[in-house]
């Protein structure tokens, strides 16, 4: 378990000769968490969907980290300089004291 700080981007579109197009990222949240790696069926799982640089990020709940929960694929999370996709997320044991949120590295 290694504790680090990682950022929050939202993801803005704008639409562009009737096609939307991707602008740069703008700065949601900062938020200090726990890394993990997955482990066991997890693991499995992810290497058959090809998400073989997945992380999970575990932070406190708080009103920001719910609306990224609930609009999870308009954010992408910045570590070591690295961006990632949100792909899933999860309370730890229902207790909505932390979340993970899983993600994979954007290439």
């Amino acid at each position: 378990m290694a504790t680090a700080r990682i950022k929050f981007y939202k993801r803005n579109k704008s639409l562009e000769n009737g096609r939307q197009q991707e602008k740069e990222p703008t700065l949601f949240y900062e938020a200090w968490c726990e890394i993990r790696n997955l482990y066991g069926q997890e693991l499995y799982e992810a290497l058959d969907v090809r998400l073989e640089n997945a992380i999970v990020f575990e932070v406190r709940y708080c009103r920001r980290i719910k609306e990224i929960k609930v609009h999870a694929k308009d954010f992408l999370i910045e570590f070591e300089g690295d961006r990632y996709d949100i792909y899933a997320t999860d309370f730890k044991q229902n207790d909505r004291q932390y979340v993970q949120l899983k993600a994979n590295r954007h290439d």
